[in-house]
């Protein structure tokens, strides 16, 4: 029988925060009626922890070999013809307790595939809170698809554990794309919009984003390709998608975004202390942005830097370095 919420956990060697991302589920108001976890061939007691959780009931499937995160995540696509929801939440994330019932109630006039998605709140690897992905004013904004493809081009967030996919029992419409190792969430998010009769964006901080030593976005930073060179390549593939064209002004707006995010991460990797690594990333970032609009980012970096960090004291964890 077709389930109507089906939660799929793609893990590998989740132990530090499984338990309380399994706790979070059984926590809901409105619980799902399936919990899979996909275990990617983990090697610590994540399987212990699963088989041994009392809180809901969990299905436990290990892979026959690692598949990769991108590789896990779309067997958790697989799902999508066997319930009418789906969220894909990851193994040290969490959801509050009315995540599913928000985001349920937002979705039920939806009338074949749709997505919502909420704030989150970013802590870290002991709970403590460090900012909110946006302003949660409780504004339940319905996107209009140009819109929603036009923020994607602009890399707006969206995290994971903050959105559910209404799939209305059908195969998913893309996949994720696995030559995008931290961006491909991006892509996709953008290419399942284009297939969808409703894009909706609750203002309310309804899951918790966890940073940590070992998120996939800190273990692949070290390479240009997926840290500098995939992000430009995403801006310009959720762009395309929009069927506009390239005006100077967007081009040049996108860029602009371009050069401050990029100027964030080179500041952060010097504050690590690899002076070396900061320069290369500036220099891949000035061959796509030119000089004035790299210096203009870096500015506004500064500007940032000092408005979040020392008028508002705002944390910051070390090993983020998009933020």
């Amino acid at each position: 029988m077709k389930s109507q919420l089906l939660t799929v956990i793609p893990v590998y060697n989740g132990e530090p925060f499984l338990a309380q991302t399994l706790a979070s589920v059984a926590r809901q108001t409105r619980r799902p009626d399936r919990v899979v976890v996909l275990d990617n061939c983990s090697t610590d007691r994540t399987e212990e922890i699963v088989k041994n959780f009392t809180g809901i009931p969990c299905e436990f499937i290990r892979n026959e070999k690692n598949i990769g995160l991108f590789g896990n995540l779309n067997r958790s696509l697989d799902y999508s013809t066997e319930t009418e929801y789906l969220q894909i939440l990851h193994a040290d994330d969490t959801i509050g307790p009315e995540f599913y019932q928000v985001m349920l109630d937002v979705l039920a006039e939806c009338p074949g595939r749709g997505m919502a998605w909420s704030l989150d709140e970013r802590i870290d690897e002991k709970n403590q809170h460090l900012s909110y992905s946006g302003k949660a004013d409780g504004e339940i904004e319905v996107l209009d698809k140009d819109v929603f493809l036009q923020r994607k081009a602009e890399l707006s967030n969206q995290s994971f554990c903050a959105v559910l996919l209404k799939t209305g029992g059908l195969p998913p419409p893309c996949r994720f794309r696995e030559d995008f190792p931290i961006m491909g969430d991006t892509i996709f998010w953008a290419a399942y919009g284009v297939a969808c009769e409703r894009i909706i964006h609750v203002h309310r901080a309804l899951a918790q984003y966890r940073w940590h030593g070992s998120n996939q976005t800190a273990f692949l930073a070290p390479g240009l390709q997926p840290l500098i060179l995939d992000e430009w390549r995403t801006m310009e593939t959720n762009e395309l998608l929009r069927g506009k064209g390239w005006s100077l002004m967007r081009k040049l707006k996108l860029k602009g975004l371009f050069a401050v995010r990029s100027g964030i991460k080179t500041k952060r990797v010097r504050q690590n202390g690899n002076e070396k690594y900061s320069r290369e990333i500036a220099a891949a970032a000035r061959g796509i942005t030119g000089w004035p609009l790299w210096l203009a980012g870096k500015c506004l970096v500064e500007l940032r830097d000092f408005y979040l960090f020392k008028i508002q004291h705002r944390p910051r964890h070390p090993k983020n370095i998009y933020g």
